[in-house]
């Protein structure tokens, strides 16, 4: 009985879904009366799922989530080697979500990713209207420690002093079993991803961050201004790596003021966050 309510809701879960063409875009709830598609970028790792709740608290989007390849709609797919294999997908799947205004957000190397997607959307001609990025140091900038050079043991090691890993991954032996290599080919990704600093978006960024947070430091963060020829806002909450999740709440109440912000048409009257 227990496995046919399973399958039951799975099922009605996917019946629920939308896809992009090439399943590199979902959307787990559709919003015909939203202003913004807000795309969001997970972290490494990590999967569209991750974003699957947000759609109830975003009234003013559409909220669509990039898979990465190897997982979850795309895991018969090899894992990315480079960012490119990534971001191709994304773009070519973009007439999903262009009928309305783009809005673009990413977590840790989400926001590498996010980032330069935008660039690219820009380039091509879509209407990004914000980045929304959090707890990754500016696209230009080299990493301090390249973590996926390092042993298992040491890796660990300096994702546990990061706060890097959500505790239910960390505590499964089973889980870390799996997700271990995806968190490391994606890290690698993050790692060797090196973005010219003359690129810039047009649109405004809005970066988040935490107190507690030790993969970037506040330099590294406030680096993102030079990112944008538009506007620059930073917000700092407490807590670490995953403030995101450990503070929802408070967190999409800001993303839901972003959202008004940019909706406002005369940008002399945007106030910051």
């Amino acid at each position: 009985m227990g496995l046919k309510v399973k399958e039951s809701n799975h099922l009605a879960l996917r019946s629920a879904m939308i896809f992009g063409k090439n399943k590199s875009l979902a959307c787990f709830k559709a919003n015909p009366n939203a202003s913004f598609r807000l795309l969001c970028f997970p972290c490494a790792g990590s999967g569209a799922s991750m974003y699957r709740r947000w759609a109830d608290s975003i009234p003013t989007a559409e909220v669509w989530a990039v898979n990465y390849p190897g997982r979850e709609s795309l895991h018969s797919e090899p894992m990315a080697t480079n960012v490119a294999h990534i971001i191709e997908p994304v773009l070519a799947s973009s007439s999903s979500v262009a009928d309305k205004p783009i809005v673009i957000y990413g977590h840790s190397f989400g926001s590498l990713v996010g980032f330069l997607v935008a660039l690219e959307l820009q380039k091509a001609g879509f209407t990004v209207s914000g980045l929304c990025v959090s707890a990754r140091r500016a696209p230009h900038l080299e990493p301090a420690l390249v973590l996926s050079d390092l042993s298992d043991d040491e890796f660990l090691k300096q994702l546990d002093e990061l706060g890097g890993m959500p505790d239910a991954i960390r505590s499964s032996q089973e889980m870390m079993d799996f997700y271990l290599p995806v968190i490391k080919a994606d890290l690698h990704l993050n790692d060797s991803t090196l973005h010219s600093s003359g690129s810039r978006v047009d649109c405004p960024i809005y970066l988040f961050s935490a107190t507690d947070d030790k993969a970037a430091s506040r330099e590294e963060l406030d680096a993102w201004r030079h990112a944008t020829s538009s506007r620059f806002d930073h917000k700092v909450f407490e807590g670490g790596h995953f403030f995101i999740q450990d503070q929802q709440q408070p967190f999409l109440a800001n993303l839901n003021r972003i959202l008004a912000i940019l909706s406002q048409e005369d940008e002399a009257d945007l106030i910051a966050f």
